[in-house]
This record gives structure tokens, sequence and C-alpha cells, in this order.
């Protein structure tokens, strides 16, 4: 019985989320710290090949766990102290208000150093961007605690770490992690620069995934821009099960999986990895799982170990986006419940995502109704306009455009700009809408004046009492 569940429930899961998410790829295993239980890979890359076990993903987060990881053989060889303050390696590290100074190694990895969540300073696709040189932009982030306060997920954390590892070992980032961790544990495959190749992801246009080509961040290996292959994923997994021994020792790995932090109720973050207990996954168990998930422009990925049960799920997915992120997790989610003995439920498709287009493009066709309403009364002016009402109009329109383009990216975590990688539509839409917001101001400004340029109408009568 319990072959046929690791054998073939499994990949009627992934198919099944396949469908619902409409994911053109997927790589996903089963393992143990010696064996691979199962493997699976289904569908088509970005260039139209078959997904096969040499295909490879962008990884997302899931790159946290990894330089995590790193990190942590660095401070077993004595190279990197975890309870140093991080100015202790890197002198010009600051943030926006007092208080820096006091950051430690070590809330960097378990995300209470008081950074905020933001992207400001990542996702900037200059392919000579190194971690170090982005220190001094820290000193435009305010933070949101205290140093070791709160937990508060930031990628900044992990561009920081990065920047860390580079000044201690007088090397790039990248070439630390291939050499002292992807290569020993066989992670032939893993991408660490923009030049290796990589086909194209997709992202979700009106719900449809369209192939896109993911942009690289440089600087970010460390926080999200590592990838590799579902080999490769393998080789990570089976080596924080105990495979080994010679790269991550068991104290290592002890210290790296134990909740740290709280994040949440009943959640926990330890060094790079979340820590949750399996009744979160719908298995009636206080067992850990402990696990990362990711996604960048493109690709999903997450990576979920069950150490009590010498088991691991990978999952590699060629598909991402904002909204979608909850069901896409679900392939990882309902994976790790089938091998706990549990039923799966996925979560219910939000109606956030269909209900903001709907809205947009009802916003847009009102805004081009008002817009050839103005034009036809500007080229036929009937009467002089007060100015109150231009003002009054240019006000509601100012004050429109500064939701759209300042509060909305901001309350999804972006910048404007940025949102065309996360959800492309809703940035065509929200450009489209600013763009006919100007068009519909500048035309209340020609309507006014062309109105005012009417002269009132006077009755026989009223020219009379006038000597007209």
């Amino acid at each position: 019985m319990t072959s046929l569940l690791i054998l073939l429930s499994p990949d009627e899961h992934v198919r099944e989320r396949m469908a619902a998410t409409q994911a053109p790829g997927v790589a996903y295993a089963v393992v143990s710290a010696r064996d691979v239980v199962h493997t699976g890979t289904f569908g088509t890359d970005g260039d139209g090949k078959p997904v096969t076990a040499s295909t490879p993903f962008l990884w997302g987060s899931v790159s946290k766990p990894v330089t995590a990881t790193l990190a942590m053989t660095l401070a077993k060889s004595g190279e990197l102290r975890l309870d140093a303050p991080v100015v202790s390696y890197l002198p010009a590290f600051r943030l926006k208000e007092p208080g820096a100074e006091r950051i430690t190694v070590r809330q960097l990895l378990n995300q209470t150093s008081g950074i905020p969540t933001s992207l400001t300073l990542t996702d900037q696709f200059d392919p000579g961007r190194r971690p170090l040189a982005t220190i001094p932009d820290f000193a435009t982030i305010s933070a949101v605690s205290e140093p070791g306060a709160e937990h508060h997920y930031s990628s900044l954390n992990y561009l920081a770490l990065s920047a860390v590892i580079e000044q201690v070992t007088g090397k790039p980032f990248a070439d630390v992690l291939r050499t002292r961790l992807l290569e020993p544990l066989g992670m032939k495959g893993a991408i660490t620069a923009p030049s290796d190749r990589l086909p194209p992801g997709h992202r979700y246009v009106f719900g449809q995934p369209v192939a896109m080509d993911s942009p690289y961040d440089a600087a970010g290996v460390g926080y999200g821009y590592l990838g590799g292959t579902l080999q490769d994923a393998i080789a990570f997994a089976q080596a924080q099960l105990g495979a080994a021994p010679k790269v991550l020792d068991s104290d290592l790995l002890t210290e790296l999986h134990r909740g740290e932090t709280p994040a949440g109720e009943g959640l926990e973050y330890g060094l790079g990895w979340r820590r949750w207990p399996l009744k979160n996954f719908g298995v009636d168990s206080d067992q850990p799982v402990v696990w990362h998930g990711g996604a960048v422009a493109g690709y999903q990925a997450a990576i979920m170990l069950l150490p009590s049960q010498d088991r691991a799920v990978v999952v590699l997915q060629n598909a991402y986006g904002t909204f979608q992120e909850p069901q896409l997790l679900d392939t990882a989610f309902g994976l790790t419940t089938l091998l706990a003995g549990g039923e799966p439920t996925p979560s219910k498709a939000s109606i956030s995502y269909p209900a903001a287009l709907a809205g947009f493009v009802a916003l847009a066709l009102l805004l081009v109704v008002l817009l050839a309403f103005s034009i036809q009364r500007a080229i036929h002016p009937r009467r002089p306009r007060r100015l109150w009402r231009l003002a009054l109009s240019l006000l509601l329109l100012g004050g429109l455009a500064t939701i759209l383009a300042w509060f909305l990216p901001r309350a999804l975590g972006l910048e404007l700009d940025q949102l065309v990688l996360w959800a492309p539509d809703l940035a065509w839409l929200v450009n489209t809408i600013l763009g006919l917001i100007v068009l519909l101001a500048a035309a209340q400004v020609v309507l006014t004046a062309r109105q005012r340029q009417v002269r009132p109408r006077t009755t026989d009568a009223g020219a009379r009492l006038t000597g007209q």
C-alpha cells in the first residue's frame, strides 16, 4: 500500500496541480538521504522541449537555505562568526536610522535584523552587479524594528549576507558558493551567473502562462537567483537529510533546521529555513516540516524536508505569478501531505486577481468614455466653466494616479516598474489607466480654456436693460 502511495499518488497529484495552475513544465522528486525514491518530469520548458531531470530552473528564495548552509560551513571553519556585528565585516553597512551597528550575522540569517521587506535594492539586472557594491545603498533603507526584536522576512538580509561572505573570503559570492558548497555536493548544473543557460520561464497574463526570458540579478544569487536542475535540487535536499556528512555534519544541520524565531502562530524561522508543524499541511501531527519556497519572474520552486521520516520533496516549476503563488505552492504542499499519509486540500483560487482585472478594465473603459465626452465638449463648447471645477477634476485625477502609481505597487511589495515582472497584465492596465488620466487631465484643461472663451448668451430684454 505504501509503495502505491509513493509510486502513483504523487504523479496524479502533480498532474492535477499542473492542470489547475496551467504550469507548462514541472520536475519533482521524493528522496531519502541515500535514495531517490521517485521522480517525475512533465510538460515542456520555455523552448518547447520536454522537461527532464537535466532541465534548468531558477529557484527563487530556495537560494536562501543554500546561502545559509554556505554561511554555516564558513562558521564551522572559523572564517565567519554568526554573532559578530555585520559592521565588523562591512564597516560601510548602515541603515537610514541609527542601530545598524547592532545587527549581527545571525540576525541576517534568521531574518530578525529589522530590515524590511523591500525590492528597492533587489531584482536589479546589471550583469556586473555584486553584493558588496550594494552595501552603501542600504543607508536609504529604514528599519521596521530593533535588531533581534521581530521576524521580518526580507531578501535584503541575504543580499547583505552575500556581501559579508564576499568580504570574508575576498572572492565573488558566486565563486565561493560554487567551490565551497555546490561542487562538493555534486550540484554540477547549478546556475550562478547570467551567462548560464536557462530556457524561458512563464508569467501569467490574464490567467494564461506566457513565455518570457527571465531577467537575472547577478548580485542576487544568495537571495533568489540561484538555479539548477532537478538533479541539483535532489543533491541539496539529500545533503540536508545527512547524505554528505563530510560537508555538512549533523550538528551543523541541527542548527540550520532549528526554529530560532517565531514567524507566526505556531510557525518558526531557522537559519534560512521555515519550520512548520505537519498539522499546517492537513496532517494531525506536530512533526516538523523544514522547508522553503521561492520564486522569481518565470519560475517557482520548493524544497520540503521531513527529517524525522528521512524524506524530502523537491518541486521545480517554470511558471510564476504573484496571484497564482498559493496554487503553485500547493504542488509541493500536497506532496508533503501525501508523504505524511494525509489527503491534500488545495487552496481555493482567490477572487482578488479576476476582481482586480475586471475593476481595472472597467476603470479604463470609464476613463475612455470621460475622455471622449471631454473632447466632444471641447470641440463644441457651450458655456464658460468655473476654474474651481477644473481644479477639482485635476485633484481627483491626481489622487487616482497617485494611488495607482505609488500605493498599489507598494501594497504588493513592489515598485511600479517591477510590477510588469510579477503581474504584467495588471502593470499594463495600470499604465494604460495612467496614460488615460494624463490625456483626460489635458482634455479638461483644454475644455476649460475653450469654454472660458465663450461669451455668455443674453436675452433681448437683458440686452435692452444693459443698454446694448
